[in-house]
């Protein structure tokens, strides 16, 4: 088995530079935030309200549910995506804010609405959104 390596010739002397014109030295600040829903201004669509923030999110959501009335854990009829619908109710009941303050999740910690619950909450909304719509085309015949 042949096997070629490259080597890089360098000298074990110390190489010395004149004096003031050494080395650059390596940038080690840090890396700049990647900007997030959580900590980036608001964009063109929202109310010019600023930067989000616990306060901005600590706001009860706009949902077909509630905290009180959960989503069933089992389809409702007419639902055609059976198992996203299931999945979906079990992480937006898993993420519900916690008890005492009620301005954090209590299974993963985030300002609420986490991200888990809004993604299940996106999803339920998107099921119940294609029922009204079935229904809808199916009454019109």
């Amino acid at each position: 088995m042949n096997m070629q390596h490259s080597v890089r010739t360098m000298s074990l002397l110390p190489q010395v530079a004149a004096p003031g014109a050494g080395v650059p030295r390596q940038d080690r600040s840090a890396p700049p935030r990647r900007s997030s829903r959580h900590t980036a201004a608001e964009g063109p669509v929202g109310d010019g309200a600023g930067a989000h923030g616990r306060r901005a999110r600590c706001e009860t959501p706009d949902s077909f549910f509630s905290v009180e009335e959960p989503p069933p854990i089992e389809a409702p009829p007419g639902i055609a995506e059976i198992t996203g619908w299931e999945l979906a109710a079990t992480m937006w009941r898993e993420h519900l804010p916690e008890q005492l303050l009620g301005v954090d999740c209590s299974a993963c910690g985030q300002a609420w609405p986490c991200d888990a619950w809004e993604i299940a909450d996106d999803i339920i909304g998107q099921c119940c959104e294609s029922a009204r719509q079935a229904a809808h085309q199916a009454e019109r015949g």
